[in-house]
């Protein structure tokens, strides 16, 4: 996840547009009606939205749990992925107003033997994703001890210069949960709980702390069926793989409580406020868009900014919008993701901003796109597998099922099958450690020493086969 948000959906909203001045009972209108429309187009989760300090609409959609014809509210608890962060951020600068650490404080400060390379990175870094560390060196769900998740991180290449790059990092993140872990002398989600949440009235907020009734816990859902509650997935404890990074479970009451307590500087002070609202490094060249700490921050033509973060894990997705000049924010939750709703958020922004706006009522992605997903996820799937393995034979079936036919025709299949063996013998001992689509499309598997990039294509029988295959 290079950058959270599209900077074109913010221009295509704001161009030429102000907040409206109708009554809220009208908005409300707008947004019954039109989140009434996603409910019968699949939709199922949460939304609110407020406008000038006062909450519009508040509700669920669709379903929490489709066997127990559960359906979601407003109070329904989901999974909100990397907005994880905004709080391990809070959590830096609350400790840095009580004196005990500063952001400019380097990692040595708090974990020992770090190599060379990595001895200029700062707390400041980590929380800007401009250290150069990796974006993650494991599965969410895969048990890791600290000493071996701190090894692991702090003995990765990096992909820049120190302060140089900026580089999306779930691994800073949750390096700087075991900071507060450390100052504080509390478990990162009881500081949290102390600090931010319990002076926020945020009850339902946390990852096991809370000890929520799971009959009020949304269960998650692909389109093959069911994927289940993410606090189940909990039973060895919260992997450090995922936490302080993403993870923590919520509801939109609780977040809005979260951003009303932002307003004023109880919870934070206004000059650590200022510092996680700074447009510190810019994501990625010409994105516009710059990282704070655990916000993005997003220019408009009105000559005022979006604050703003999202996080998903394919299952689960959520989005926090927050137009603090305006005073607008739109938070929503889904426990059935598509992507198709990563512009829901802009849609219900539209409704707001630009008074003849239509919002689509349209937004799941087809199932035609869903099936080819599908298709390159199992593809994805059997090629770790079967590239783990030294079998010719199962690479050749591999490659008959899932190359393109001019893949195929390419080389001889002694010469692909050479290549197989080849990258059989660089991969067979690495780990997984992400999987993104660059610009060009082309799906990047992260390795611990290589980058896989695999570019699809859809054939005219609407099958997806690989085009190509190139080991970096």
């Amino acid at each position: 996840m290079k950058s959270i948000l599209k900077l074109a959906v913010v221009l295509f909203l704001c161009v030429s547009c102000q907040a409206q001045t109708g009554n809220n009972q009208e908005l409300k209108k707008k947004f019954t009606n039109y989140l009434g429309e996603l409910e019968n187009n699949q939709f199922s989760g949460s939304v609110l939205v407020a406008h000038k300090g006062k909450v519009i609409t508040s509700g669920g959609y669709g379903f929490a749990d489709k066997s127990a014809n559960t359906k979601n509210k407003s109070t329904t608890v989901f999974d909100i992925g990397s907005i994880t962060k905004q709080f391990t951020a809070a959590g830096i600068l609350k400790l840095e107003e009580q004196g005990k650490l500063s952001v400019n404080d380097k990692i040595t400060n708090y974990f020992k033997n770090v190599p060379i390379s990595k001895e200029n990175i700062t707390l400041h870094h980590l929380l800007t994703h401009s250290s150069g560390l990796p974006p993650a060196i494991g599965h969410d769900y895969h048990i890791i001890s600290k000493p071996d998740f701190i090894d692991k991180s702090l003995s990765s290449d990096l992909l820049f210069t120190v302060g140089t790059g900026y580089e999306y990092s779930n691994v800073g993140y949750t390096l700087l949960a075991m900071v507060i872990e450390e100052v504080s002398g509390q478990s990162y989600e009881n500081f949290l709980y102390d600090h931010l949440w319990n002076p926020s009235q945020m009850e339902q907020t946390g990852y096991i702390r809370p000890k929520f009734d799971q009959s009020n816990v949304a269960v998650g859902y692909r389109d093959s069926g069911k994927w289940g509650k993410p606090n189940e997935k909990w039973d060895d404890g919260i992997s450090w793989h995922l936490k302080g990074n993403g993870g923590i479970l919520s509801t939109v009451e609780d977040m809005y409580k979260w951003h009303q307590a932002l307003l004023g500087n109880t919870i934070l002070s206004q000059a650590s406020k200022s510092k996680m609202y700074t447009k510190h490094i810019e994501e990625g060249q010409g994105a516009q868009s710059h990282y704070g700490y655990g916000w993005a921050i997003f220019p408009t033509p009105r000559n005022t900014e979006l604050i703003a973060h999202n996080g998903g894990n394919g299952i689960f997705f959520a989005d926090f919008w927050r137009y603090l000049d305006e005073d607008i924010t739109i938070i929503m939750m889904t426990n059935h993701a598509n992507r198709g709703y990563d512009m829901l958020t802009s849609q219900l922004a539209g409704i707001i901003l630009k008074p003849n706006f239509e919002p689509n009522s349209e937004l799941r992605q087809s199932q035609a796109d869903a099936q080819s997903e599908r298709q390159m996820e199992q593809i994805l799937d059997s090629f770790l597998d079967v590239i783990k393995k030294d079998d010719a034979t199962g690479w050749e079936t591999f490659i008959r099922h899932n190359f393109s036919k001019e893949m195929i025709d390419f080389m001889p299949m002694d010469e692909h099958l050479a290549m197989f063996k080849k990258m059989h013998n660089e991969l067979k001992n690495q780990t997984v450690n992400g999987v993104m689509l660059n610009e060009n499309d082309d799906i990047e598997i992260k390795f611990d020493e290589n980058t896989l990039v695999i570019s699809m294509e859809k054939e005219p029988n609407a099958k997806v086969k690989i085009g190509g295959l190139m080991l970096d």
